[in-house]
């Protein structure tokens, strides 16, 4: 009989009376070299200057596709392809270059993108068991317990939060200091910069959140101050009135908008 090859990690398997004396050595191979490079390999691949590669996968010697872990790094031409044999196979691939990666298997109509810099544990369904397509997956969607993140943790996505959020919070990405976040728009966080006059608050303008002066009360609350100049547009609130003490200047192409049926009034 005719020595074949399993279809997965390529063993070599046996005919009956084959290798007749050497077959040891065959065996150990398998054993000893094959599997171990399944279970434990670790193959580094550089890209550089291509933006395609295919995953040698030879039968019955040492090959790219066997490996457990494929650690990719160079300069690619382009975001790279890396191609796979279509067959049941779990990877951890580290892509260490600054292009995403994208992982297909041969002949396969779903791939899996491996950001730049990223590392992702993967799976090569070549049988269709997921029933979406023959192809790669991410094999790391859920964390079925506790996840403890010692470093920093970026979300390039959507980052749903159904629980609570415990600890104190550093530092929110994106403000300066003394900003004040809010919700400008659905889904829209923004920050407002902090005040630049004191005894100014945020007040509603009828559109959003602006700093605005504010009458203060001193002399144990029975004198309230409002200070003499108007440097930001403001527009009174429907079904309201004020008053100021004067003098009071607006200052150049500032505006102050006094809806119908209100009144200002400047002692």
């Amino acid at each position: 009989m005719t020595t074949t090859y399993s279809p997965s990690l390529k063993l070599s398997l046996l005919g009956t009376g084959d290798q007749s004396g050497t077959w040891g050595a065959t065996t150990n191979n398998n054993l000893g070299t094959l599997l171990e490079q399944a279970i434990t390999g670790v193959a580094a691949i550089n890209l550089n200057s291509i933006s395609a590669y295919t995953l040698t996968n030879l039968n019955g010697v040492s090959d790219d596709a066997r490996n457990m872990c494929l650690i990719f790094s160079g300069t690619p031409s382009a975001a790279p392809t890396i191609t796979a044999p279509a067959q049941n196979k779990l990877y951890v691939v580290v892509n260490n270059t600054t292009q995403n990666l994208t992982m297909v298997a041969s002949g396969g109509a779903v791939s899996l993108v491996i950001p730049a810099l990223t590392t992702a544990q993967c799976y090569c369904d070549a049988s269709n068991v997921s029933g979406n397509g023959i192809g790669f997956y991410s094999a790391q969607t859920t964390a079925a317990g506790n996840w403890n993140v010692n470093g920093n943790l970026k979300v390039s996505g959507t980052a749903t939060i159904t629980g609570e959020i415990f600890g104190a919070i550093s530092n929110l990405y994106g403000g300066t200091a003394l900003a004040l976040p809010y919700q400008s728009a659905p889904n829209t966080t923004t920050f407002t910069p902090a005040a630049s006059l004191v005894g100014t608050a945020l007040v509603y303008n009828g559109t959003g959140f602006v700093w605005s002066t504010v009458a203060s009360a001193v002399a144990s609350g029975a004198i309230y101050e409002n200070t003499q100049n108007i440097t930001q547009n403001y527009t009174m609130t429907t079904g309201s009135n004020g008053e100021s003490v004067g003098p009071i200047t607006v200052a150049s192409g500032v505006s102050v908008q006094i809806p119908s049926g209100s009144r200002w009034v400047i002692l």
